[in-house]
């Protein structure tokens, strides 16, 4: 989290053929800026208030916020910079911190566009305003492991996806078969 929000302005997107950006379309980086102002101008006047009441609890509580404000910007960072990716075989999708998963191609039983994704389905979709469905469900053949919020493993058998340019990914997937 500290390296994407604080050492990572310089990195350039990975841009290539395999690489389908979920963000664009979507406003889940407008977000994030709101939740950093809403936390700053909080930590601001909570601080002055508390501090001449409880000081220690004020400057624990600014530690924290400052970790939040971290935090978000790292989510942003990640957003920006780690679009779907389709190479050596496999699907690398990520959503910030909170979840990633790579999968092998060839694990992927079928695939239905425009489903609503099942209970137990790991979604891959980025906030916005209105309400959004995934545009594609990808069923595998058995488990593959994510990696969810703080380092926990899951083990899923359906992906959602939503991305910015749908026709791509389809013609992504449609080549694993070939």
């Amino acid at each position: 989290m500290v390296y994407y929000a604080l050492f990572s302005w310089r990195r350039k997107p990975v841009v290539h053929d395999g690489a389908v950006t979920m963000h664009h379309k979507t406003s889940a980086v407008a977000m994030n800026i709101m939740l950093i102002h809403a936390v700053v101008i909080e930590t601001i006047g909570i601080h002055w208030w508390l501090h001449s009441k409880l000081p220690i609890l004020s400057f624990i509580l600014l530690i924290l916020n400052v970790y939040t404000v971290l935090l978000f910007i790292a989510e942003i960072q990640i957003t920006r910079l780690h679009p779907l990716e389709v190479k050596n075989g496999h699907l690398y999708v990520t959503q910030g911190l909170m979840q990633r998963i790579g999968l092998p191609l060839n694990q992927i039983e079928k695939i239905e566009w425009g489903r609503e994704p099942g209970k137990e389905a790991l979604v891959f979709m980025h906030k916005d305003f209105e309400e959004i469905c995934p545009q594609v469900v990808l069923f595998l053949k058995k488990p593959v492991e994510a990696t969810m919020f703080m380092g926990r493993k899951q083990l899923v058998s359906e992906v959602a996806l939503r991305v910015d340019d749908p026709e791509k990914l389809k013609e992504l997937l449609d080549k694993r078969t070939s």
